[in-house]
């Protein structure tokens, strides 16, 4: 079979739409051996035992495991019920230096091993911050006590909440550290100072994270979320026109 080549101004292979189920697949024709035209691309049919399709057949290829906001960003449109649609939510390291007491705030974050940054399915935010947790009963129970020692006084009780909240407390343990307001960082170094019961002096991260639950709560700790997802919707608004 003769094969003809055509050549175009195309952006790329961009004259193809996405399709998870792709008729074909692209390659780089680096020496030219194939095409005669080095540095080219070309397309092959990615079902097995086919060399033709019909005329007028659509020929969709397949770019890639992307999440609905890369989608949105490089192509202009989403995907319904796209099992690659993932949620970052993240707090830069920029604006957290230009917070009064970063530097104790960056110290308390890296010594209760928390996380700048969360991804998640975005499914899981079906029904908001409170959804239907897929946490095993393993994890409800590991949960419960993480929670279980949180409240030295009593005050402050484990959350309603806690079983279905889908964001990660190494998240949400971040968000806390950097909500605190500077009474708030005062009351918790006054608790963290009456514990020392560690040999070197230092406090474990269970017992900063229970001082700061004792102190804040999610209170701070939801609201900052908010914004952090507010900056993100402005974002993608601005980027995609």
């Amino acid at each position: 079979m003769e094969s003809i080549w055509v050549e175009g101004l195309v952006p790329g292979i961009d004259f193809c739409n996405h399709n998870v189920k792709a008729l074909a697949t692209w390659e780089v024709d680096s020496e030219g051996n194939l095409t005669g035209i080095p540095a080219s691309m070309y397309l092959i049919l990615a079902q097995a035992g086919k060399s033709s399709v019909e005329t007028g057949t659509e020929i969709y290829i397949n770019y890639g495991n992307k999440g609905n906001e890369e989608l949105l960003y490089l192509y202009g449109f989403v995907v319904d019920n796209n099992p690659d649609d993932y949620l970052m939510v993240h707090y830069p390291v920029e604006a957290l230096r230009q917070l009064q007491s970063a530097d104790i705030k960056m110290k308390l974050i890296e010594m209760q091993k928390a996380e700048l940054r969360c991804l998640l399915p975005t499914s899981l935010l079906d029904r908001g911050f409170f959804g239907t947790s897929t946490s095993s009963g393993e994890d409800d129970d590991n949960k419960k006590k993480h929670f279980s020692s949180y409240s030295w006084s009593g005050q402050r009780k484990v959350p309603s909440y806690l079983q279905k909240n889908v964001f990660p407390q190494e998240f949400l343990s971040t968000l806390r550290t950097i909500a605190m307001q500077e009474h708030e960082l005062e009351q918790v170094a006054s608790l963290l100072g009456e514990v020392g019961s560690s040999e070197d002096g230092e406090p474990s991260d269970a017992e900063i994270k229970s001082a700061i639950w004792e102190v804040c709560g999610d209170n701070g700790a939801l609201g900052l979320l908010v914004d952090l997802l507010r900056v993100k919707m402005a974002e993608l608004e601005e980027g995609t026109g």
